[in-house]
């Protein structure tokens, strides 16, 4: 794998298997455990990539990257694109199913 180091990949699948026990306890109770964590993750990744690129498009058109630096670009990223995946991914593992 070029351009990616084995500890990003380490840490996402750290996270993921982290997050196991949050969707257990937010789940739906008419929901299964293994596909609520199945929802969780995919509903998380299709949502965090989407506004990941559209805010990498969206800083390098204004070009703002400049001006936040690395750590400013890294907690704009974070704070506008997983934790608004994350919120959305936990709503909907706790609807009902239909």
């Amino acid at each position: 794998m070029t351009g990616v180091s084995w500890i990003t990949v380490a840490t996402a699948v750290l996270v993921l298997v982290a997050i196991a026990p949050w969707v257990g306890w937010v789940r739906h109770p008419q929901q299964r455990p293994f596909s609520a964590y199945l929802l969780f993750v995919s509903a998380f990744a299709v949502i965090a990539v989407g506004l990941f690129l559209l805010l990498g498009a969206l800083v390098s058109e204004l070009g703002v990257a400049q001006a936040l630096g690395r750590a400013g670009l890294a907690l704009v990223l974070l704070l506008l694109g997983v934790l608004p995946a994350f919120a959305a991914a936990t709503w909907l593992v706790r609807r009902p199913r239909r």
